[in-house]
């Protein structure tokens, strides 16, 4: 039996654990750390006291170790289910069962797909939606990447340094990022770019050959090694929607958000699987809230 299980080993969910597990509660985290979006976010420049920048990964594993320092229990473990049982969750495992008092959700978001024809087919093979993870596997080679925000102008601004050529095929008019990455993307020599594209299919047989588009009504393709998608991300609400928690209008885990209550006694959410501002300093914060309200819930 544990005082609180936390589902989710992303930031909100690392420092949900780090909280509960100081405040003396018998803590479990459950989830990959290394499936996070913050340890597949590339290098982060805006998380506060890392004026050099950090590496997502490095963060998700300091911050880990910082919850076990204080004795937090983590299992890198999928949870498939979760039943109330009179004040006690029950959370079921591939391979085990635990029980907690209290529970804090921190399940985060997955990367949206495209939905065109020959993304499902070439996933691995040339389609990819982690860029850190499968950059290093198109050296010399010609990359695209479709998006229009951040996540666009990050994976571009990486693959230019692996890449012999990179075209970042921008879903909107215009690529939405921070001023700091479209000043540095400007720089870029191998670099080309193409705004208010519909993407209309990934090319390729047994691997990516190249994508197609249109732009302004006209069908237009280019020949590419890969593809790498990032056009935003989903939250991962299977488990709310299942124990029955109301959701808002967005799909979102519905919290109040000063205490990160949802509409169950004793359970919490945090993270992005709530929405608001998907920032990993939002996410910190709000694992900080739900893990102070679970404290003050079981005492």
């Amino acid at each position: 039996m544990y005082d609180v299980i936390v589902v989710g080993a992303g930031p909100a969910g690392l420092t949900a654990g780090m909280y509960c597990a100081r405040g003396g509660m018998r803590t479990l985290i459950l989830g990959n750390v290394y499936g996070s979006q913050q340890s597949m976010g590339g290098m982060y420049e805006n998380y506060p006291g890392f004026p050099e920048g950090i590496l997502g990964l490095e963060l998700s594993e300091r911050m880990l170790a910082q919850a076990k320092r204080y004795g937090a229990e983590h299992k890198q473990e999928q949870v498939q289910k979760v039943v109330s049982l009179e004040g006690v969750f029950l959370i079921k495992t591939e391979s085990w069962e635990y029980q907690g008092r209290a529970l804090i959700l921190a399940t985060g978001a997955s990367h949206r797909s495209l939905g065109v024809p020959g993304e499902d087919k070439l996933v691995t093979r040339g389609v990819s939606y982690c860029v850190y993870c499968d950059g290093a596997l198109f050296r010399d080679r010609v990359a695209a990447v479709v998006g229009y925000g951040n996540g666009a102008a990050r994976a571009a601004l990486y693959l230019a340094n692996i890449c012999s050529k990179v075209h970042l095929v921008c879903t909107q008019e215009k690529l939405v990022a921070e001023a700091v990455y479209l000043d540095r993307l400007k720089e870029l020599s191998n670099l080309g770019m193409i705004a208010g594209a519909e993407v209309n299919r990934i090319l390729g047989d047994e691997f990516v050959a190249g994508v197609e588009f249109t732009v302004g009504g006209t069908v237009r393709s280019l020949k590419v090694d890969g593809v790498f998608v990032e056009v935003g991300v989903s939250p991962n609400v299977e488990l709310a929607v299942d124990i029955g928690l109301a959701m808002t209008k967005g799909g979102f885990i519905n919290v109040n958000r000063l205490t990160q209550e949802t509409s169950l006694s004793g359970i919490f959410a945090a993270g992005d699987v709530t929405g608001g501002r998907m920032q990993v300093t939002t996410a910190v914060g709000s694992g900080t809230s739900a893990a102070i309200s679970a404290m003050r819930y079981l005492k």
